[in-house]
C-alpha cells in the first residue's frame, strides 16, 4: 500500500509541476504569459501516462510524478512487478517513452496493506485530483493513496493562490473527508 500511495503521490506531483512549468515557459517577446490552462491542456493526463507505462512493463504503479528538466516536461512512473522496480519516463507532451530503467526489487513493502487496497473498488487518481482541485480551487502537486484505520483514502496536496492545501478524499466514495489550508 505504501508503494501505491507513493506512486499516486508521485503522479500528482508530476502533473502539477509540469502544468506550472508549462505555464511559466509559455511567454511571448513582450514577456506576457500564455494561459496556464492552455499549457496544461497540451499535456497528456496522468491516466494516459499510466496506461503507456503499463504497456511497457507489467506490474503495479507505485507513483507518478510530473517533472521538468532541461525545459522538457515528463512523467516519471515507478512500477513494481514483484521482482523489479521499473522507472519509466514519458514525455508529458507527446506520450513517447524517454527511458526505462529496471532495478532488482530488494524490499518487502507492506504487502498486506497493498492487498487490502487492491481488493477494494476505488475511484481513479484522476477523479480524486478533479475532486480536490474543485474543492480548494487549486492545482495538484502530489497525490498518494493510503489506508488509515481501515479506510482507504487519497491524500492530495495542491497549490492555491493563497498557499498550499491538503485534501483527504475517501477512495471508495469520492467524499472529501478533510481540508487543511497552509496560508
Amino acid at each position: 500500500m505504501n508503494k501505491q500511495l507513493a506512486v499516486i503521490s508521485l503522479a500528482g506531483a508530476l502533473l502539477l509541476g509540469g502544468a506550472i512549468a508549462a505555464g511559466a515557459a509559455d511567454t511571448n517577446e513582450r514577456g506576457s504569459t500564455g494561459s496556464k490552462t492552455e499549457a496544461a491542456q497540451d499535456l497528456i493526463t496522468v491516466e494516459e501516462a499510466k496506461k503507456i507505462a503499463l504497456s511497457e512493463a507489467e506490474g503495479r504503479v507505485e507513483s507518478i510524478e510530473l517533472e521538468r528538466a532541461k525545459g522538457k516536461q515528463y512523467y516519471e512512473i515507478d512500477i513494481d512487478n514483484g521482482e523489479e522496480d521499473i522507472d519509466i519516463k514519458i514525455n508529458a507532451l507527446d506520450g513517447k517513452v524517454i527511458s526505462i530503467n529496471k532495478e532488482r526489487d530488494d524490499n518487502d513493502d507492506n504487502d498486506q496493506a497493498e492487498k487490502e487496497i487492491n481488493g477494494e473498488e476505488i475511484i481513479s487518481e484522476q477523479n480524486a485530483i478533479e475532486i480536490a482541485e474543485k474543492e480548494v480551487n487549486g492545482m495538484m502537486k502530489e497525490i498518494e493513496i493510503d489506508e488509515d484505520d481501515g479506510q482507504i483514502l487519497y491524500e492530495v496536496e495542491l497549490q492555491t493562490n493563497k498557499g498550499e492545501a491538503d485534501v483527504d478524499i475517501d477512495a471508495e466514495t469520492g467524499k472529501v473527508l478533510k481540508v487543511e489550508l497552509d496560508e
